[in-house]
């Protein structure tokens, strides 16, 4: 029996088929990869393009001016006591200054600080200074000077001094004070030495001790000596005896 043999031809489309859907295929994973780096860049770069064209500038807010401090004042203590007028400065945060009255005080530098001062005396004054035109106060204050008011009146008025009483002469000379007016003597003038009532001795009277050894007129115009007599007792005598 014969043997037939049968011999295959491949078909000139089968491998070309394969080979070109092989090479799509690889064509295609090229292009996947190629695609998915590329993919991140192309949609980065216009990111980034629309972030710069939306993005606005940062503005800075304009500061407000600060309102003007308003200058800080007191009321008026002219005629209250300084003591007073010092606490009320203090209880406004003021640098005070106490100056004598009528020394010409101003803003412009004048005027003599007082030296010493005390809490009763009478504010005359008050300058305040709320421009600062004085660096040494804010406020200031008058009192009278040593001795015056206010107005520059003394305080009291002087005592007038006593006009002192003018000395007699004794009779012999030696000079001595009268202890009073007394009794006249007999056309010889007053006598010049009086008891401690006031009258003009008598002959035979005590004297007293501060005029032992001292010679007056006496009430009748003798002329009379304070002397020792013999008992030892001090009288006026006119040295008659008897």
């Amino acid at each position: 029996m014969p043997i037939r043999i049968r011999t295959r031809h491949p078909r000139p489309g089968g491998l070309t088929g394969t080979a070109a859907l092989i090479g799509a295929c690889a064509l295609a994973l090229a292009g996947c990869g190629d695609g998915g780096d590329a993919s991140p860049k192309a949609d980065g770069t216009p990111a980034a393009a629309t972030t710069t064209a939306t993005a606005t500038p940062s503005s800075r807010p304009t500061p407000k001016a600060s309102p003007t401090p308003s200058a800080v004042t007191m009321s008026d203590q002219t005629g209250a006591v300084l003591g007073s007028a010092i606490a009320v400065a203090d209880g406004k945060g003021l640098d005070y200054a106490v100056y004598l009255q009528g020394t010409g005080l101003s803003l412009a530098g004048g005027g003599k600080q007082a030296s010493s001062y005390g809490p009763g005396e009478e504010v005359c004054e008050q300058v305040d200074d709320p421009a600062d035109t004085n660096p040494s106060f804010d406020v200031a204050f008058t009192v009278p000077r040593e001795g015056r008011d206010c107005a520059g009146r003394p305080l009291h008025t002087p005592t007038p001094t006593p006009t002192p009483t003018p000395t007699k002469t004794r009779a012999n000379g030696t000079g001595g004070t009268s202890g009073g007016g007394g009794t006249s003597a007999g056309g010889t003038g007053a006598c010049e030495l009086t008891s401690p009532a006031g009258n003009c001795y008598a002959d035979g009277q005590f004297c007293a001790g501060k005029h032992r050894g001292l010679s007056t007129h006496g009430r009748g115009g003798e002329y009379l000596t304070c002397a020792s007599d013999s008992d030892g007792r001090w009288r006026w005598s006119d040295g008659v005896p008897g």
